[in-house]
């Protein structure tokens, strides 16, 4: 089996799923409180890094599809997302399964 290079991950870098991948999803609200679950990413799925890393052990990822909007009527449950103080969703992956299932398809700048 080939060994991946792992490319560092930038904020805005764009990454594809090469086949389907099960992550964590974090409901976000106006107050402190969050809650989370998990769904499931399509291959071809493209997302953007959210946050910059330059340390090669982090444990998790977090990134937004590109398509957001598109897939918020999926991603989001009815009453999670007419809840007066939810305010955005975010995904996320431990590292080692995003270099197993992405692969960069543009670096951000």
């Amino acid at each position: 089996m080939a060994v991946k290079m792992k490319i560092n991950l930038n904020h805005d870098q764009i990454w594809e799923v090469i086949d389907g991948c099960e992550v964590q999803i974090q409901y976000l609200f106006n107050a402190p409180i969050t809650f989370s679950g998990s769904c499931r990413l399509t291959a071809g799925e493209r997302i953007r890094i959210m946050s910059e890393s330059t340390d090669p052990q982090a444990e998790v990822v977090t990134f937004l599809p590109v398509r957001y909007d598109e897939l918020h009527v999926l991603l989001v449950p009815l009453d999670i997302g007419d809840t007066p103080r939810y305010k955005a969703y975010r995904l996320s992956v431990k590292t080692a399964l995003f270099y197993e299932h992405f692969r960069l398809v543009e670096d951000g700048v």
